[in-house]
């Protein structure tokens, strides 16, 4: 079995610790007393527990349990049900989100700006339509000189968030391992700044804002996330960078399951990384799993592929394993993956 791996940086962007109730004034021994209580009467919040609701089964399995959305189990079998509940939730929202529609198209932005003519405008418009792809962005690029400073503020106002000079930033390589690099591939975006506190983080975008992948974020590394716009040439450049310094440590599966074989999934691995508590969110098209032990994490990761959801996204067993793709597998936990 492969140890788990920290995921802590020098900016100290990880899990952060729960704030002290400082207005508490009972004496100290008083608290611990209470706090000692309130973790040993605690019962397994699993509803198919066999131990569900004996004290004493469940205080001899306090080291072994795991926590998920402030709720205790005491073995990862008996969080499954639980799982694939959220699971199942996390999956329909692929169905609901629709794309955004901006109130001012990101060419008449850059029209009203004085960066490119009606003509260019119009031109780049048919060019992107004969060619059926392709970003407006590029083909304006194409037909006018329009910078890519210039088309960046123009994305930044369409957004609503403010520009981040990103050629200017050092690429930090304990950033490397914060965010799976598969989440950050997708998105295309970087992490540009963290505050020295840890508790907030600048994520920075190039084509769009990505709010999932930001909500993901703020729940795994328990950190406020503020987005930004930088160029896209400086983040395919720190991507580039994060290639080379990434552990590579996430576990990636390509083809879709159900909510039940995924949840028997990521409780196999809960089990065999001993996991003291597991994370679950969505971030674009991935369902993004996190298990934590002490200051160390492992992230596994489903991909949502177009076109799975509607043809079996709650079917078992509908595609074959042949399209996973493992790095750093756990051993003892395959057989179920």
């Amino acid at each position: 079995m492969k140890a788990f791996t920290a995921k802590m940086s020098a900016t100290s962007i990880a899990i952060l610790p729960p704030e002290t109730d400082l207005a508490d004034s009972r004496p100290l021994w008083n608290s611990r007393t209470a706090k000692w209580w309130a973790r040993i009467s605690s019962r397994c919040a699993g509803p198919d527990c066999p131990h569900r609701g004996k004290l004493w089964p469940s205080l001899l399995r306090k080291t072994s349990g795991l926590e998920f959305d402030g709720r205790w189990y005491c073995q990862s079998a008996c969080l499954a049900s639980v799982l694939s509940l959220r699971l199942h939730a996390l999956l329909s929202t692929f169905h609901q989100e629709k794309p955004r529609a901006h109130r001012f198209p990101i060419g008449l932005l850059l029209v009203q700006r004085g960066a490119v003519s009606r003509e260019a405008l119009r031109e780049a418009i048919r060019l992107q339509r004969e060619a059926g792809h392709g970003l407006l962005g590029d083909w304006l690029q194409q037909v006018a000189p329009l910078t890519s400073e210039q088309l960046t503020a123009a994305l930044a106002q369409q957004w609503g968030c403010p520009v981040f000079p990103l050629e200017h930033q050092p690429v930090r390589a304990s950033w490397s391992d914060l965010i799976p690099l598969p989440l950050l591939e997708s998105a295309r975006a970087v992490p540009a700044f963290a505050s020295a506190d840890g508790r907030a983080l600048h994520l920075a975008f190039g084509d769009r804002l990505d709010h999932t992948l930001l909500y993901a974020v703020e729940n795994m590394l328990g950190c406020r996330t503020f987005p930004c716009v930088a160029s896209r040439a400086a983040i395919a450049l720190h991507l580039e960078h994060f290639r080379r310094f990434s552990s590579g440590n996430e576990t990636c599966f390509d083809t879709i399951r159900d909510p039940h074989e995924m949840a028997r999934t990521v409780c196999n691995y809960a089990a065999e990384l001993r996991a003291a508590r597991i994370a679950v969110a969505r971030a674009g098209s991935f369902v993004w799993v996190r298990f934590f032990r002490d200051l160390a994490a492992r992230d596994l990761l489903f991909r949502i592929l177009p076109g799975y959801l509607e043809k079996a996204v709650f079917r078992s067993n509908a595609y074959s394993n042949s399209a996973d793709s493992r790095k750093g597998g756990v051993s003892g936990a395959s057989g179920s993956l």
